[in-house]
């Protein structure tokens, strides 16, 4: 994805100018339904970039389309909202996305946000696109390597300097729960009937001089029931997930079904904290007392404590302002497992919400599964 290096002093200075939210092509003034999300619409760079319309040029095949809409906000972050055409096949999927800040001094500095992605299992490859540029990226599906550095001095200095930063406040797991209920409330949301699900995730740690941190995740989820498209969707994109999986090697975490692999690697830091992943299998588990499909959903990570107290600091001084969903999550919040323990005010370090707008299993062109002829791939 694309990234421009500007400072938090300058993205600070932005997020208080508080401008208004451009809204985001296609969408309506129409009042919402009644059971409607309460997010706020989201809201459009000041491009006017839209997403592409699914292609129907033959030769097609039938293919799981989707369009959803979402929002990002947190401690450290501007709120970003945005929308994603999403098309899948058992073996290949492309994801295109367009998004907005909630402010116009933001949007403006990062410019044009559209983006792309096509991973294609049975190429092994992934393609990144940048619509704007007309470019593309080539990688493997483990993505690219980053080059190494020419000296060999400088990388080895810098990771003897992070390991006292990693290690001088070890932290001990005291409380690993996880835990899934079924609310028995019921709603009618953009046309599907849906039922609510929470599932909550509590991590709490200590550090030597036995000061806590609790880290809680919750997981808000209107789910409508498998049947006619909904379940044809589904098993396309649950055949693509496993299929990707395998090709990767990894192992599916039970949030995985439901949020993005950008918002996954946001809570790769408490993933990795002590015993932080402990009973994945019990957790599959009792995942499976939520039924349906996801139409609405909501992830808040919350922090309060402070542990490692004395050693609170960490590196935010010298993020960037994000050009996409990755640049945002990936610069503001991929941190060590210790950075997030030792934070000691309260209110979400992440919210991320989500919500279907439409679905179904449409003839979609080949066409739309390789980069556009018009593109030019970057080395």
């Amino acid at each position: 994805m694309n990234h421009r290096s500007h400072s938090l002093i300058v993205l600070s200075a932005a997020l208080l100018a508080g401008c208004a939210v451009p809204k985001l092509p296609g969408s309506s003034d129409a009042p919402a339904q009644s059971g409607a999300p309460t997010a706020a619409p989201a809201a459009a760079p000041t491009s006017g970039a839209t997403l592409p319309e699914p292609s129907l040029a033959p030769p097609n095949a039938a293919t799981a389309v989707q369009l959803t809409s979402y929002s990002i906000d947190g401690r450290v972050m501007p709120v970003m909202r945005g929308q994603q055409l999403i098309e899948t096949r058992a073996d290949m999927r492309r994801t295109d996305s367009v998004m907005g800040l909630d402010n116009r001094l933001l949007n403006a500095m990062v410019g044009d946000t559209r983006s792309g992605e096509i991973v294609r299992l049975d190429k092994k490859l992934v393609w990144t696109l940048h619509p704007a540029k007309q470019t593309y990226r080539e990688c493997p599906l483990a993505g690219c390597t980053p080059p190494r550095s020419t000296s060999t001095d400088k990388p080895a200095r810098r990771e003897r300097a992070e390991e006292p930063a990693e290690s001088s406040c070890p932290l001990t797991l005291k409380r690993n729960e996880f835990k899934v209920q079924a609310t028995g409330e019921r709603k009618t949301i953009n046309a599907f009937g849906t039922e609510r699900f929470l599932v909550t995730w509590t991590v709490e740690m200590v550090d030597k001089q036995k000061r806590g941190t609790v880290n809680s995740v919750v997981l808000d989820m209107w789910t409508t029931p498998e049947a006619g498209p909904v379940r044809d969707v589904r098993g396309v994109q649950d055949a693509f997930q496993r299929r990707w999986l395998a090709a990767l090697g990894a192992t599916d975490h039970p949030f995985a079904h439901y949020v993005p692999r950008d918002v996954m690697a946001s809570l790769g830091g408490l993933m990795r904290a002590p015993g932080g992943t402990k009973g994945l299998a019990a957790w599959a588990t009792e995942m499976k007392k939520v039924h349906g499909y996801p139409i609405v959903l909501t992830l808040s990570w919350n922090a309060e404590g402070n542990a490692c107290a004395d050693d609170a600091g960490g590196s935010s001084a010298k993020r960037g302002t994000p050009t996409s969903v990755s640049g945002l999550l990936g610069g503001l919040m991929a941190d060590k497992a210790q950075d997030m323990a030792r934070s000691s005010a309260t209110g979400a370090l992440l919210t991320y919400s989500y919500e279907v707008k439409s679905l179904g299993i449409k003839a979609v062109s080949d066409s739309s599964f390789v980069p556009d002829p018009a593109y030019t791939r970057q080395p």
